[in-house]
């Protein structure tokens, strides 16, 4: 669930990481800046100020909505998430959607498929290996029951990956068929070492 709100109001407790002065782009639009704050319960921005003027909404992250965090380092070091929710946003003039990422796959509907990118730009480059260590906290407080790791389901690992022209960390998706395959490839190498060691089980005792 994700809860925009005109009012602001600092966590009060589980506050996992609390950085100030971040800047929130939205589907690639800057909103403003604000404080970001990874808690137990939620991700929340708020307590900001649009870049046109005036007081910035609240923005409040369940984590199941957010379907994958990641490093982005190219091109604006960020603290990058994709919502799997369509958020819309009056401030923005947009209605939240897929940005440019996806415009030329020919397999994505965004009207079937309706996510938002967003990048979380710190002051600091540094501070974005701790905002990612928090989420990754967070969200392990919250599993997702479909992420169990089986033939059916898909997983995320920390390795890097790359998205187009854009440079991501910490951060890797892969299907069914390659965690089957990973576990059969497991499977097949503990079967051959098994019959080496009866072979050289064998040979050794064949020896006077």
């Amino acid at each position: 669930m994700v809860v925009v709100s005109s009012a602001f109001s600092a966590p009060a407790e589980g506050i996992l990481l609390q950085q100030p002065s971040v800047k929130l782009l939205i589907n690639d639009q800057e909103l403003g800046t604000g404080t970001l704050f990874i808690t137990e319960q939620n991700v929340t921005w708020g307590g900001g100020v649009l870049t046109a003027g005036g007081a910035a909404p609240t923005i409040s992250l369940q984590y199941p909505t957010i379907s994958l965090h990641a490093i982005q380092r190219e091109p604006t070091p960020a603290l990058y998430m994709v919502l799997n929710y369509e958020l819309r946003l009056p401030e923005l003039g947009i209605v939240g959607g897929s940005g440019d990422a996806n415009e030329d796959d020919d397999d994505f509907d965004a009207e079937e498929t309706p996510i938002t990118q967003l990048r979380f730009l710190p002051q600091s480059e540094n501070d974005l290996q701790p905002l990612y260590t928090a989420m990754s906290q967070g969200q392990a407080l919250h599993p997702d029951p479909q992420d169990e790791v089986d033939d059916e389901d898909s997983y995320m690992d920390g390795e890097e990956f790359d998205e187009g022209d854009e440079e991501f960390e910490d951060a890797v998706e892969r299907t069914p068929e390659d965690a089957a395959a990973e576990l059969s490839l497991l499977r097949l190498a503990n079967s051959n070492g098994d019959s080496c060691q009866e072979e050289e089980d064998e040979a050794i005792g064949d020896n006077p």
